[in-house]
């Protein structure tokens, strides 16, 4: 199941400090879930990122997602480095719409035959350096997002399946 400590270990171990040192678990709607950071230089090593240089990152890459979800990721050069956003999609749907059998398309991302996902719950975003060349990035991005997408699929199928509850003021 999903726990927060687990999830906030999990993205630590995507990092690669100081190229790869921010990993970040987000809404579609920009809600911050979890993150991971590391020290982003090595004179500022033992002060990780602030929360609210967090915030600045989940806000900017929620706005590079409402901008490039047709095209399955976003990827983005900007003042805080480089940083990719992709949909974390449970494996039931990735094989969906994958369709024809061919399940192995090692690092090719091309969307051209399928529409991506468009009601993701959760998305991650990679904040690294330019010292991180981008297929690697993305590679990264796309290992952290294939492995939570097997613990999302429980937790999707356990909210579909229960009915919400009766609130107070409806009971008299």
């Amino acid at each position: 199941m999903l726990a927060l400590s687990s999830l906030n270990k999990l993205l630590g171990h995507v990092l690669a400090p100081p190229a790869l040192h921010t990993a970040v678990l987000f809404t579609a709607a920009g809600a911050l879930v979890s993150y991971a950071t590391a020290a982003s230089s090595p004179e500022s090593s033992s002060n990780p990122r602030p929360k609210d240089d967090i915030r600045v990152l989940v806000g900017l890459a929620s706005e590079v997602w409402a901008e490039t979800k047709e095209d399955g990721e976003g990827m983005v050069d900007s003042e805080l480095g480089r940083i990719i956003v992709l949909p974390i999609v449970p494996t039931s749907k990735q094989q969906q719409e994958g369709g024809s059998g061919n399940s192995n398309n090692s690092g090719n991302n091309s969307t051209s035959s399928s529409q991506p996902p468009k009601d993701s719950a959760l998305l991650i975003a990679l904040n690294a350096t330019d010292d991180i060349e981008w297929g690697d990035l993305q590679h990264k991005a796309q290992t952290l997002a294939a492995h939570l997408s097997k613990p999302l699929e429980k937790l999707q199928a356990k909210l579909d399946s229960t009915s919400p509850p009766l609130s107070k003021t409806t009971r008299r």
